[in-house]
Parts: C-alpha cells; structure tokens; sequence
C-alpha cells in the first residue's frame, strides 16, 4: 500500500461494506423507498419508473423531510445518447406575493412560508419523457404505507421535541406528530389515509391530480384561511424546467451539477480552487486537506452566492460563476485565507441515487429545506409544505429578491462524475447550505485517496454553522485542530451528526458491476440486484 492509502485508511473510520449489483442499484435515505424502487425493477420498469416509486415512497416515510409539499432537483444520464439532462422541479413564488408582505424578513413557518411545491409535475415530466411502465401503477406502494401505516422512525423521534412548539401551534401537524398531544415513539405504526387519498388522485390522474380539482380547491382554501397566498391559479401554472446542467473538470473527471437556481455552482467553485493542490498533496495531507477544504468553502460562497437565484434574472450567471477571474481568485483564496462566511444548517431533504448496468443513472435530491418544513400542514390533503420562501430576501433590487413567480435560490445539489462520457459516480447529501461541503469532501476521498464508496462515504466529516465557525466529527485526530488553527480556521469537536448530512453514493465498477453506500448517519439503505 502506498503512502497515499497510508495516509487516506488513517483518517477512517471503520465503514461500513458497499452494497453490491450487476444489474441495478437503488440508494435512498430510507430502506421502504429503496425497496419500491427495486420491486419496480423487478417488475420490468426502468430507473426513471423505479425512481418515481421510490420518491412517492420517501414522501410518506420521510415526510418531515421530503413531502409532497415540497420540490427536487435531478440529473438523469441516458447511456444510449451519452446525455445529461437536468430537470428543476423547484417551486415558484405566489402570484399574490409582494415585497412588502415580507418587509420584515422572510417567513419560516407558517402559512407565508411555502412556495408552490414542484415535485408531482416534476415525476411527470420525468416519467412522460423516460419512463416506462405505467403511471399509475408506480404509487402503489406509497400509497399502501400511508394508508396502512410504517414504523416510525428513530430519526423522525428525535427531531419532533426540537420542533414541538412549532408542530403544537399547527393544527395539522399536531394530530399527526403529536397525537393526543404526546410525541410519536420509535416503532409506533404511522397511518396517514388523507396523504394516501391524496396520492391516490395523483396516481388515477397524474400531476393534475395535485394541482387541480380536489387537492388543489382544499390547498388554497387551507393556505387563505391561514393568511396565505397560495391560490388554486397558481398550482395550475406551476411547470418544472428542463435545464442544461453545468460541468467542470477535477482530477480528469467531470463533474456535473444543476445550474442556478440551485448551489450546484458553488460546488464547482470549491473544486476549481482545490485543483490548484496536487492530488497526491491533499491525500497524503488529510489535515490540511480540511484546512483548504474550509479556504475554497469560505471563497465560494463569498464570491458565488450573491449570483445563485432564478436563472432569468441573472442569466449569464454559469459564465460568471466559472468564468476565469472568479477561478483564478478561488485559487488565490485557497493558497491564503478567504473571507469568512456564515453557512446556516438545515435538515429537511433526502437524496435518491439510481444506476443500471447500462450506464443510466439518476441523483435526485428533494426536499421541504427544513424539519417540518414551514411546519404548515393541510388536514383535507395530508400534504405538509415547504419552506423554501426563506430562500428568498426581502431586501430589493437585487437577484435573488422575493417576487411573484419567481424561483427562490435554492441548496438542492445533485451530483454526477463523468469520465470518458460515461458515468464513474452518483452521489448527494441532504444537510441545505452543507451539501456542497460534503460533497466536496466525498468527491476528493474518491479522486484524491482513491476510496470505495462505502470509506468515502463513511469517512469523518467537518461542517460550518450559521456563525461561520467550523465543526469537526470526533472520528478526526487530535493533531488535525492545530494544523487548521495555524490556517487560520477556528475549529471544535461535535458529535451531532445532522450537522455532517447523510451521504449517498453509487460507482460504476471497472467489472461492470455496481458499488453503492448509504450514510451510517442517519437512516439510509443501499440494496443491488
């Protein structure tokens, strides 16, 4: 073993072994949605079918953090053309929305708080384009665990005493997080038949099932008595894009992300400066690796995020982002100290990864950004909203400023890395803000150390908070907290892992064969057939 492998296996801890398969391999953040969208392999459906299953099914099973409420990003390669196609099923502002209801900064729960959600349309742009079998059937599954019920969740558990004022306060979500005002426990079945009532319609009528007739009338009705704005209008307007992703080169691969609105850019800045240090370099230097790991994060964000809005309103954003001067100072941040830069945590997404033999695969992230979301939920549809209007300002004249219509910025950040025109890795993490640094570090574990995916996945992490100061896992050494002092990056130990986001990964084997790993972090799952 060379000192490179040396120095990466030091810095692990023990992982847990990949998940393997010939034919298909199916990440999520929870082993019910990782089953449906193997049974619908099974079935004879393709990837974009078995996706579809598996994130109707997250939606049920993970519905703090990724409800119908709420919205993805996705990237999808299709082998037989040797295409990436990025589709943004964010949602939009209100129509009814004005600067001036949000004069005081933007809302985080309540009936303001959510944007139009996007993830139904998005399935069916998704399925009418790609998939395979029918429609209809794909539901099934999250249809019967919402009716029937599932076991709750230890993560679920744990989240609901740090949101229980605001879950109190909301009728909705009290009846189902707090029945009879006690918490759910661990193990405690579950049932949400309005949700399955609601899945129900969108399975026998498509998207329009969502965003018309039933659902809709009950969705606007719910948001007016509340204060809201969102109208039946607006649901029926709301279409997701089909969107030319971006990609830059690290260590001879592409990485390939979605362009803005999303963050996926400043993922790129980061790799753009760490391409300055030999990759030899970081790996046998795992403690200053973090040290210009937290550089490039810091710089990043300083010089990208004022540029991460809807893309019609910055449109030559990409350019900007990647054009020369901004990478020519991401390497000078990196070889000295960057600006600071506060990185707020949040914890309401899962991730889905999906490949077969054929080279296709999928990474799509979605979400409802916080716990609970804006912690608004409608009794007659079961659906829980999104908060994603807080990533809006309220201040004017400038990108990313509230307006109607308009897509918030947004850190949703699906990731795939290419070699050749042909894809070597699938990967994603929830974690909002701290999405773009996990992934950064998984990316260099694999280009840099050489790791499987089950070590790159598993390896101790650092992350940032909303003041800016930086946490590290307490799998990390000791003697790494001097180095990064003497970089300039003050650092403390934190064994919180909602903070360090739940990592999924999928490689395409020299074999033929596939390698997935799912985070021991939280709750994700990892099967192969």
């Amino acid at each position: 073993m060379d000192n490179r492998m040396k120095a990466a296996n030091a810095f692990l801890r023990q992982a847990r072994a990949p998940a393997f398969g010939s034919r298909s391999m199916v990440v999520s953040g929870h082993s019910l949605a990782s089953l449906a969208g193997t049974e619908v392999l099974r079935r004879g459906g393709n990837i974009v079918d078995a996706l579809v299953a598996a994130s109707a099914t997250l939606t049920v099973v993970l519905g703090h953090a990724t409800s119908i409420g709420g919205d993805f990003f996705l990237l999808y390669h299709e082998a037989k053309t040797g295409r990436t196609h990025g589709l943004n099923a964010s949602g939009v502002a209100p129509a009814a929305v004005t600067p001036e209801s949000f004069a005081s900064g933007m809302k985080e729960i309540g009936a303001l708080a959510p944007v139009v959600p996007g993830i139904a349309r998005g399935w069916e742009a998704l399925h009418r384009r790609f998939g395979r079998l029918s429609w209809r059937e794909l539901f099934d599954d999250a249809i019967d665990l919402a009716d029937r019920g599932h076991p709750v969740s230890k993560i679920l558990v744990e989240r609901i005493p740090e949101h229980r004022d605001d879950l109190t306060k909301d009728p909705g979500c009290a009846a189902l997080y707090l029945p009879e005002g006690k918490p759910l426990t661990y193990g405690q079945t579950l049932r949400q038949p309005t949700l399955a009532a609601t899945l129900r319609r969108v399975a026998d009528h498509g998207a329009d099932g969502f965003y018309f007739g039933e659902t809709a009338a009950s969705i606007a009705a719910h948001s007016a008595a509340h204060g809201g704005c969102m109208s039946e209008p607006d649901l029926a307007k709301y279409q997701p894009l089909w969107v030319e992703p971006v990609v830059a080169t690290y260590r001879d691969h592409d990485v390939v992300v979605m362009p803005p609105n999303s963050y996926g850019s400043l993922l790129l800045l980061q790799l753009n400066g760490l391409a300055a240090l030999d990759s030899g370099f970081l790996a046998d230097n795992p403690d200053r690796r973090l040290g210009y790991q937290m550089s490039a994060m810091k710089a990043a964000f300083t010089l990208g995020l004022p540029l991460i809005a809807d893309p019609s309103f910055v449109p030559d954003a990409v350019e900007r982002l990647l054009g020369p001067e901004t990478t020519a100072a991401m390497v000078d941040a990196v070889l000295a100290k960057a600006p600071p830069s506060a990185v707020p945590n949040r914890g309401g997404t899962s991730c889905l990864l999906l490949a077969d033999a054929e080279g296709n695969a999928i990474c799509m992230v979605q979400s409802i950004f916080s716990v609970f979301g804006s912690a608004f939920l409608d009794p007659g549809t079961g659906v829980l909203f999104n908060n994603r209007m807080q990533g809006f300002t309220h201040r004017p004249d400038r990108p990313n400023s509230v307006a109607p219509g308009k897509r918030p910025a947004h850190t949703l950040c699906p990731v795939l890395v290419r070699r050749n025109d042909r894809v070597r890795f699938v990967l994603a993490s929830p974690g909002g803000i701290s999405q773009t640094l996990t992934d950064v570090q998984v990316i260099s574990q694999l280009l840099d150390s050489g790791l499987d995916v089950a070590s790159a996945v598993e390896a101790p992490r650092w992350c940032t908070t909303r003041a800016g100061a930086f946490l590290l896992e307490y799998g990390i050494p000791e003697t790494v907290e001097a180095t990064l002092a003497a970089m300039g990056h003050q650092v403390r130990k934190a064994a919180d892992p909602y903070f360090y986001g739940s990592a999924k990964a999928i490689e395409f084997l020299p074999s033929g064969n596939l390698a997935g790993a799912g985070d021991h972090r939280r709750e994700a799952f990892a099967i192969g057939r």
